[in-house]
């Protein structure tokens, strides 16, 4: 399916930003024991070894290392943002591959916990990865939202959380108590607040189409509505767009969001901003993906569908 996604998005929209926002490697296998380390450890090695070697032969296939003269020719870029059910240690797996010995500018692997970037002195891109607490066992990316937050006691489920052991040299999986109120990683609102020296001053920024590309969804948008009927977006992500009102937002995470408002709806407002949500469902043979114009957003924006075992896709 990613396969066919980069292939359409490369060779028949030609875009000049490519962006996966999440949840792109194997979720796991349904048989062990999923409560113990050892398992999650095996599975965080298959996904890692499945990013060493598959993706990062397919990323390398369409956006290849190039030459000074082609980068004069052509600035396509991939941008690459993991999500919840990504493994953390992915990130430095993907860093490595495309940074050392040599940067490979045609993909930007981002940084879950925010990144900031600007292309063409004209697209102002934020990245992040993480997500409100939630009863998943991955725990890498989730955090509390809001420091006053008091999580529910469905959300405090203890799970696990992976890191590379320097000292060891070894990629490792530990057991986390789970978001509560005792969690000290800082909340989803600090961890935005953080990226404000790195954004372009709003009072400067108006000559910058602004996109941010968000895994978790804000609050009670396009993109947070489950399948029990529960608003689960960050209420901090939300306050942050509406105070920066950068022109759009893309979202994942809650797969079913799209399909539960129907009437094929995939976007929303929070003031100004347009709120979109491409809602993959990950058991299905059909990718989605969200398109649009960087001049004009709001006139070209559009949800498209790729066919795994269909040459040709339709807006």
């Amino acid at each position: 399916m990613l396969r066919a996604f980069i292939h359409y998005s490369v060779n028949d929209l030609d875009g000049d930003y490519i962006i996966l926002g999440g949840d792109i490697g194997p979720r796991g296998e349904s048989a062990g024991d999923k409560e113990t380390v050892e398992y999650h450890h095996g599975e965080m090695m298959k996904q890692k070894r499945w990013f060493q070697e598959q993706f990062c032969e397919l990323v390398e296939k369409y956006f290849p290392q190039q030459g000074e003269e082609e980068k004069q020719k052509r600035k396509r870029k991939l941008f690459i943002v993991l999500g919840n059910s990504d493994w953390q240690v992915n990130e430095a797996v993907l860093k490595q591959k495309f940074s050392f010995p040599l940067e490979n500018d045609s993909v930007k692997v981002c940084s879950g916990l925010g990144d900031v970037f600007v292309e063409d002195e004209c697209v102002e891109f934020v990245f992040t990865a993480l997500v409100v607490a939630s009863n998943h066992r991955k725990k890498d990316w989730e955090r509390k939202d809001v420091d006053a937050e008091n999580v529910p006691e469905k959300n405090q489920r203890a799970g696990f959380i992976s890191r590379y052991n320097e000292e060891r040299e070894e990629y490792e999986v530990e057991k986390y108590a789970g978001v509560n109120d005792a969690c000290t990683r800082p909340t989803i609102a600090k961890t935005l607040a953080a990226l404000q020296p790195k954004m372009a001053p709003l009072e400067n920024s108006s000559c910058l189409t602004k996109v941010w590309v968000n895994h978790g969804p804000p609050f009670d948008t396009i993109g947070d509505l489950t399948h029990r009927n529960e608003r689960v977006g960050s209420k901090a992500l939300r306050n942050f767009i509406a105070e920066r009102m950068p022109d759009i937002t893309l979202h994942g995470h809650i797969h079913e969001s799209v399909k539960e408002h129907g009437n094929d709806a995939f976007t929303s407002r929070i003031k100004n901003t347009l709120v979109a949500s491409s809602g993959n469902d990950f058991m299905s043979d059909v990718c989605h993906g969200i398109f649009f114009e960087t001049n004009d957003i709001a006139g070209t924006v559009s949800r498209f569908e790729v066919k795994v075992k269909e040459s040709n896709s339709t807006y």
